[in-house]
């Protein structure tokens, strides 16, 4: 998969979409927490 003109590999991609859904949970799971102290 080609990228702003650079390859990389799908092991990269995956990573990085491992990443940004970690974080997606992590901020879901940080409001729900202050949500809940409320």
């Amino acid at each position: 998969m080609t990228l702003f003109g650079i390859t990389v590999p799908m092991e990269a991609i995956w990573v990085i979409v491992a990443i940004i859904v970690l974080v997606i949970v992590g901020f879901i799971a940080k409001g729900f927490i202050d949500e809940m102290k409320k």
